[in-house]
């Protein structure tokens, strides 16, 4: 989180915290890829229907949903290929690791004054 100082009167009064630009989506895309896990750890066989879902529909809706959900498709795919456990799982959380670290807010930066 960020700081802003509110100054009253020539006065200045304790920073005031604020919420960072983007927070809420990351928090968001977080609460999906926890869900995404629960359910790999839980339901495998949910995300196996989603899938088959997926591939099931018209090309056009199919590409459409592989652009709408490309880091959890690929996430599953990855964890459903016959490669060893320890490797799926370290694949999979570098995965989220990278869309989680894309998706973070950023703080913006101060521009010198001359």
């Amino acid at each position: 989180m960020s700081e802003i100082t509110v100054e009253r009167a020539g006065k200045r009064s304790a920073p005031v915290a604020t919420q960072a630009p983007g927070s809420v989506f990351l928090a968001l895309m977080a609460g999906i890829w926890g869900a995404f896990v629960a359910l790999l750890a839980a339901s495998p066989a949910t995300l196996a229907d989603a899938y088959d879902w997926l591939r099931g529909l018209p090309l056009v809706w199919e590409a459409l949903m592989w652009l709408l959900t490309l880091p959890w498709t690929v996430a599953y795919f990855v964890y459903e290929t016959g490669w060893e456990h320890w490797v799926r799982v370290l694949i999979v959380a570098l995965i989220v690791t990278v869309h989680l670290g894309i998706c973070a807010p950023r703080v913006p930066r101060a521009r010198d004054s001359v």
